[in-house]
């Protein structure tokens, strides 16, 4: 496990210590063409944020952006947090930080890897770097994430190829009943629902699971959204919490129920505190 980074005040240290060990115990528990899913997905998701065109004036250079891919896939464990971390306490503006060095870096490593430059290892190694540092800064890049919003108290997803929807289709039901407005995505695919996603910054998402076989699905999708949705607490719900307890520390869900009914309550009230 890494560190924790210099000059820690400025980093969400809890955030960045969970997004860590999840990505950690993904790399553990799935096989190596489901980590090279979860890998390209970080990349998905940041690498075309960045400016197609000449980056804006305060934007890293293209050099800058090589040193700091460099750094994410060093021996130094925390080399890439520390360029994050002195650029920030130089003044760096934030959206330089996220759509310029994060976002740039993505798409470099994306590139890198295309052109049989960079292994699955490295690429993995620098992605989960990338992950937990955008995780860290949850707080400050925020705004830059969630600009022009609509905002909405919950949304409630099934798993893609997850079958047993009676379950979440009441909890959604009861949840709205008690005056909280929730999307709800049953039957839906990765991409869809994450199109959606784009377009909300919810109170919190509810993540519902019940078998084994669809771990993979739910730990993609719940890095993608936590990279959309950088504020926003997830609960986790369905048998599988019962029958796999690493589960919910990968999908690093702020709550926990295998009956997301008897959750309802719990979910009430993280939506009043968001």
């Amino acid at each position: 496990m890494a560190r924790k980074p210099s000059h820690a005040d400025d980093i969400d240290s809890q955030a960045y210590a969970d997004a860590d060990e999840a990505y950690r115990l993904a790399t553990e528990h799935l096989p190596t063409d489901l980590i090279a899913d979860l890998a390209r997905e970080v990349v998905r998701r940041l690498a075309f944020r960045m400016p197609g065109v000449t980056p804006p004036p305060g934007y890293p250079s293209a050099e800058e952006i090589a040193a700091f891919c460099d750094a994410l896939l060093s021996s130094d464990e925390n080399a890439a947090d520390d360029i994050v971390l002195q650029a920030r306490r130089t003044g760096v503006d934030i959206e330089a930080i996220y759509l310029g060095y994060i976002a740039g870096a993505s798409r470099r490593l994306g590139k890198m890897w295309e052109d049989d430059k960079l292994s699955f290892i490295e690429v993995s190694l620098g992605t989960g770097r990338l992950y937990r540092i955008i995780r860290g800064l949850r707080h400050a890049i925020a705004p830059v994430v969630l600009e022009g919003r609509h905002q909405m108290p919950a949304l409630f997803v099934l798993t893609p190829d997850e079958t047993h929807t009676l379950g979440i289709e009441m909890a959604a039901d009861l949840f709205r009943r008690g005056g909280g407005d929730a999307d709800v995505c049953i039957g839906q695919t990765h991409d869809d629902i994450l199109a959606l996603a784009e377009t909300r910054h919810y109170g919190v998402i509810v993540l519902v699971a019940h078998s084994d076989r669809v771990i993979p699905q739910l730990i993609q999708l719940s890095v993608a959204l936590r990279i959309l949705q950088p504020l926003t607490p997830f609960a986790l719900a369905g048998n599988l919490v019962d029958t796999n307890p690493d589960v919910g520390k990968m999908v690093q869900a702020e709550l926990v129920a295998s009956d997301i009914r008897a959750a309802i309550q719990d979910l009430r009230r993280i939506t009043d505190h968001a």
